[in-house]
């Protein structure tokens, strides 16, 4: 078992009259995971979705265990994703990475893929890591 120490920090002056800091520390005990970078071909995926990550390659989180997947747009060219299955492009559940953005966030895994396309037609680089 290892601990992957989840950290997010928000800090801003002048944007309200109160300064913001926020200090989030998630600890997670997780037994796989890793990072690796994808190119993903602009003819694979841009006229509509394609399974990214299979939930089936992972397993399911429990009452007990979580699986985390940190995914970063390391391209140019917007990246959109979706965790709920939805195959239509555009949807109001899709979160969309430009290019340089990241995110990470929790996934239940055991009934959804998280599907990607691309906004536009030429190849982007994608980095990404589960933990669970």
């Amino acid at each position: 078992m290892a601990t992957l120490n989840l950290t997010s920090t928000l800090n801003s002056t002048g944007l309200t009259s109160d300064s913001i800091a926020v200090n989030i520390l998630k600890a997670a005990t997780v037994s796989t995971g890793g990072i690796q970078r994808v190119l993903i071909p602009a003819t694979q995926i841009v006229s509509a979705k394609a399974v990214f990550l299979a939930h089936a390659d992972y397993a399911a989180a429990t009452a007990t265990t979580s699986t985390y997947v940190y995914i970063k747009n390391a391209g140019t060219i917007t990246c959109r994703l979706s965790l709920v299955g939805n195959t239509a492009n555009n949807a109001e559940d899709e979160m969309a990475l430009e290019g340089g953005q990241w995110t990470v966030f929790p996934w239940r895994g055991d009934t959804a893929d998280i599907t990607l396309y691309l906004a536009s037609g030429t190849a982007t680089l994608v980095e990404y890591g589960v933990f669970s």
